[in-house]
């Protein structure tokens, strides 16, 4: 159990949250929080995901959950994304994220949506993952967990490759895609993307 600071002005933590997985054809939204104390001297290696092989990522992942004070994951399912709409499923799994957090001196977002009903002090940085590394440690524990989520979709549906795509657009995905359709997994609220676009050359 996390003890919490007994004010906001007296804690000395700040949180970094990002997301992986907003513009995937297939598969959950996933947005992770980690908090770690202002002072802590910057995990070496941390940067945007996207910036960093899959095996760094992973290399990683556990040296920044062990070093964190506070670490959790949100989801939000293509169901969800579907009937709702990318907008309320991204607060839906930062609302999840943010479960149990301890007082922060601030909470930093990658990009420019604020997570709604949030009390503490927050603010949103454009391309913050590379910028900070808090962030950045959020946006690898975010991706090596959806990632996994991926892998194991792709046992049982293996033509689409989310292994090595992880529901994004690639050309093996477009091409399991024209010759079988639609899983339960992909996001059907995208179907311009997902029917009418043109395999990647």
């Amino acid at each position: 159990m996390i003890e919490k600071a007994d004010s906001k002005m007296e804690t000395n933590l700040v949180a970094g949250l990002d997301e992986v997985g907003l513009g995937s054809l297939a598969g959950p939204l996933t947005i992770a929080v980690i908090v770690f104390p202002l002072d802590m001297v910057p995990v070496e290696g941390v940067n945007d995901s996207k910036k960093l092989t899959r095996n760094k990522r992973e290399l990683l992942a556990p040296t920044l959950i062990e070093a964190a004070t506070f670490i959790q994951l949100g989801w939000a399912s293509n169901e969800m994304i579907d009937q709702h709409g990318v907008a309320y499923a991204w607060q839906h799994a930062a609302q999840l994220a943010l479960r149990g957090l301890p007082d922060v001196v601030e909470l930093m977002v990658d990009g420019t949506r604020r997570v709604d009903y949030f009390e503490g002090n927050q603010n949103t940085y454009v391309k913050g993952d590379a910028r900070f590394w808090q962030i950045g440690a959020a946006s690898i524990v975010a991706k090596v967990a959806r990632d996994l989520t991926m892998y194991e979709l792709s046992k049982s549906w293996p033509g689409y490759c989310w292994d090595k795509n992880a529901g994004y657009g690639s050309k093996a995905h477009y091409q399991e895609l024209k010759r079988v359709g639609l899983s339960p997994f992909h996001r059907r609220s995208f179907p311009k993307k997902l029917l009418e676009a043109e395999c990647p050359a």
